[in-house]
């Protein structure tokens, strides 16, 4: 059984609770109780009521639309909580949560999150950004169930050369990010980039090496970007990205690290054979009020041409 100590310790860190005052967590702990599960437990069942958030304080929960035999939507860990939609939203589980290993939990009932929401702004606005991840979650899994459904009579979603959005499915993802955009006023930038010489390089390294030139730099993309950015394939050697929640400062500074890391790396053919280093020029605008992704898009090409103008291997941005 861990202890009132180490209870604390884990609640001062978790992402529910940080920031929040000890005393006042020293409180409601008292209030609150320990539950212990073993690995394949059931905790909380789709379409059942919760009066309850659980704070994990050791092991694993799997989150699942069924019960069994399904891959989990979500894998929570040490200080993560689970039940607080149910219970802000007044309405039944809307998923399984199951023991993926033994598990510790402090549970907390309906009446004390309230109050320490009540007594606390920082744990209502830890909650605020919880929901919006759980939000976020769940749209995205709205959009792969959409697009699986919609796949075996609409173009590709994702491409097999690069692995990224097809064009016809980017501009669709583009447009929803920039409607969120708008809608939360946050700042966005839209990035375009393209391989330099790529024509020169095809020609020397035929279709085999261009094609490998394209993944090295796709590759590259999704190990340099995070995990709300979204990527696409526009056409032939040039890519857009999305950025939410981004300023044009921080845009940039983005972009030059993806230039980098591009130039740095190398391209190797099945054979083994090394290919010349490659380059990407890159252009970037912000998000403007009431704009539309085509003068968003416009913007940008028009940065990315100023970086072809300046040589390549640049970053060029227009407000």
């Amino acid at each position: 059984m861990i202890q009132p100590t180490e209870i604390l310790k884990v609640l001062e860190t978790a992402p529910l609770f940080r920031s929040v005052p000890s005393e006042l967590l020293a409180r409601n702990l008292n209030q609150s109780r320990i539950r212990t599960l073993k690995s394949g437990e059931i905790l909380l069942v789709s379409g059942q009521a919760n009066n309850m958030v659980y704070i994990i304080l050791s092991g694993y929960l799997s989150v699942q639309l069924k019960e069994s035999d399904v891959e989990p939507i979500a894998v929570l860990s040490e200080g993560e909580c689970v039940g607080e939609m149910s219970i802000l939203g007044n309405s039944n589980v809307s998923a399984y949560v199951i023991a993926a290993s033994d598990c510790e939990l402090l549970a907390i009932d309906h009446q004390t999150l309230w109050d320490m929401i009540d007594r606390s702004h920082v744990a209502a606005h830890n909650m605020l950004s919880i929901l919006s991840k759980r939000i976020r979650l769940t749209d995205q899994l709205m959009e792969e169930r959409l697009g699986l459904r919609r796949g075996f009579s609409s173009p590709t979603i994702v491409e097999g050369l690069t692995g990224l959005y097809s064009r016809h499915w980017m501009h669709e993802k583009f447009e929803h990010c920039l409607q969120r955009s708008m809608v939360e006023n946050k700042p966005s930038c839209l990035m375009m980039l393209e391989m330099d010489q790529f024509k020169e390089f095809s020609d020397s390294h035929g279709q085999l090496g261009s094609d490998q030139a394209l993944r090295n730099i796709a590759h590259t993309m999704l190990s340099s970007l995070r995990p709300d950015d979204q990527a696409g394939h526009y056409l032939g050697e040039k890519f857009d990205v999305f950025l939410p929640n981004t300023s044009l400062f921080n845009a940039c500074l983005a972009a030059e690290k993806l230039r980098e890391t591009v130039s740095r790396s190398v391209v190797v053919l099945p054979s083994g054979d090394v290919l010349p280093p490659i380059s990407i020029s890159l252009g970037i605008s912000e998000v403007r009020p009431s704009d539309m992704l085509v003068s968003l898009s416009a913007r940008a090409d028009e940065a990315l041409q100023l970086a072809r103008e300046s040589g390549g291997n640049c970053v060029k941005c227009v407000k």
